[in-house]
């Protein structure tokens, strides 16, 4: 539940103050119909981490999640064509995170191998695991920090603005976030005796900063033409980009060590939008309504890559791949023709650390490979009657069919092990979550729309 207020105030002709106080509740998720949610004590202090009594939530509400915002505007000329704006404000996320992985966990599921049977089974009953609440518990058990908290951000941003004639604009924005007590995911192999394998405990541990440099040109439609140009320079810097960890505790891969770039950070990107109105070729007659309202668009991305790590198959700790010890003197990168990109990590680079250490590589040290597309469409906008038209579109994306490559998996099994040390996939198949036919990054595709209107 949130409760907000929200006010805005004319202070002059010059200067509007926007602000506002909101206030959020997020209890602790529970069980429905009778499922048990597992409920943890201790878990800051892993010889003693024990379960809760049946009922206890899976972390204490917190009530002071008040979060105030406030942002102003003012023109810096009397003429308004020149504005300065400025906000700041605390938000809160959920804390949920993998709750929903909790109700078909410990203790709501139970397992057991049996010999072969001989079917049909004259009676299943004695196949059947029963769900227990008494230990070993399961090889994977999760769980939350009892004192979990909501995680938040601090956000503020700076910009002016400056209209350049009636129909262009630039402004250049600074824009910052500080997240903490984020979310954090953190595996112990075997805290007691009571677990048989790695139990997986959600707390506050990750913090994230964030800053960029954002410039925007702008040009409204004028003489056909509409323009729309961006650059952001930024760096965004967490110790947990994905909230998890898998299967490593803070003993072996520590908050503080984990801090460096994001895995998803862009340190430079650049877009820029056309649209221009095609003059028709006459006024009247079928040349005229052959050639009117047409327009091509034309869209521009290119960024720098995602960094990334290398990690070490044969150096597991706790059911994990720890990063691999950096050789001294070897470049990451080596010249390949036969790869994605045309090059590939060096496999001398990298070493096996020993059993249980986390290698000498930093967290997303390596520089991935960026993205550079133009698409291009080919747009005819018919005019049924007043409230109804139809829109033609033939769009190609990536035109200029310009390879881009994601990633390599970077995972190092030896000196002589090179199969997962360079890329084999297009970028559009490594992003993940849609179709890889709608993602950057792929070969050059094209698609015939019709839209209708109304």
């Amino acid at each position: 539940m949130s409760l907000y207020g929200q006010d805005s105030w004319r202070a002059s002709q010059r200067l509007v103050l926007t602000y506002g106080l909101r206030w959020e509740l997020n209890p602790a998720p529970s069980g429905r119909s009778g499922t048990t949610l597992a409920a943890w004590e201790n878990v800051n202090d892993p010889p003693t981490i024990a379960l809760a009594p049946l009922g206890t939530p899976l972390w204490s509400t917190t009530h002071t999640n008040v979060a105030p915002r406030i942002g102003l505007a003012y023109k810096l000329t009397a003429a308004g064509d020149f504005v300065l704006r400025a906000s700041w404000g605390i938000f809160y996320d959920l804390a949920s995170d993998a709750v929903g992985g909790l109700a078909g966990g410990f203790p709501n599921l139970a397992t057991n191998i049996f010999p072969p049977a001989t079917l049909p089974l004259a009676d299943a009953r004695p196949f059947v695991p029963a769900l227990s609440l008494q230990p070993p518990y399961p090889s994977l058990t999760r769980g939350f920090a009892s004192d979990l908290k909501l995680p938040r951000s601090y956000q503020w941003n700076i910009a002016v603005e400056k209209a350049l004639g009636h129909q262009q604009s630039l402004s250049l924005t600074y824009v910052g976030q500080a997240g903490r007590d984020l979310l954090r995911q953190e595996d112990v192999n075997q805290p007691t005796a009571a677990f048989s394998g790695v139990f997986a405990v959600t707390g506050n541990g990750a913090y994230s900063n964030y800053n960029a440099l954002q410039v925007q040109f702008r040009r409204r439609a004028s003489n056909r033409l509409q323009a729309l140009v961006n650059y952001t320079w930024s760096h965004s810097l967490d110790n947990a980009s994905n909230d998890v960890v898998a299967a490593v505790s803070h003993t072996v891969i520590s908050a503080a060590e984990d801090y460096a770039s994001s895995g998803f950070d862009v340190r430079h990107s650049f877009s820029g939008a056309l649209v221009y109105a095609v003059p028709k070729a006459a006024d009247h007659g079928p040349l005229g309504y052959l050639s009117k309202d047409w327009s091509v668009d034309a869209v521009v991305v290119a960024r720098t890559g995602f960094p990334f790590n290398a990690s070490a198959a044969l150096g597991t700790i706790g059911g994990a791949n720890p990063r691999p010890d950096l050789v001294p003197g070897q470049p990451l990168w080596i010249q390949n023709p036969n790869a994605g990109g045309g090059k590939s990590l060096n496999p001398l680079a990298f070493a096996t650390p020993p059993p249980g250490r986390q290698g000498t590589e930093g967290r997303n040290d390596i520089s991935g490979f960026g993205l550079t597309q133009v698409d291009l469409s080919l747009v005819r906008k018919f005019t049924l009657d007043s409230r109804v038209g139809l829109q033609f579109r033939a769009d190609a994306f990536n035109v200029l069919n310009h390879p881009n490559f994601t990633n390599p998996l970077g995972l190092y099994l030896g000196p002589a092990f090179t199969t997962f040390l360079q890329s084999t996939s297009m970028l559009n198949q490594g992003l993940g979550g849609l179709n890889p036919l709608f993602q950057q990054g792929g070969p050059r595709s094209l698609q015939l729309s019709l839209k209708l209107t109304f």
